[in-house]
């Protein structure tokens, strides 16, 4: 079975950061930065974490800024050598 892939453009990366950067300059930095705590708080504590990542969505923190918090509680997964 054959895949079609795209081919990989500068331009459309380039793109992509500056609308990231535009999203972060437009939204609430102070309230994206209090609900990274209290996602945090929530892991900690081993609360149901959906509600504090669906507001996390709703302003605008990214995927990343969320992924953050959760390899800074847990750590990083390391696949194990086979060998």
């Amino acid at each position: 079975m054959e895949v079609d892939l795209h081919e990989y453009r500068q331009e459309s990366a380039e793109e992509q950061i500056q609308r990231l950067r535009e999203v972060k300059r437009e939204r609430d930095n102070r309230k994206v930065s209090q609900l990274l705590k209290d996602l945090e708080r929530a892991v900690r504590t081993e609360k149901n974490v959906m509600s504090y990542l669906l507001e996390c969505c709703k302003n605008y923190a990214t995927v990343g800024e969320m992924t953050k918090v959760f390899k800074e509680v847990y750590g990083e997964f390391k696949e194990p050598s086979i060998f």
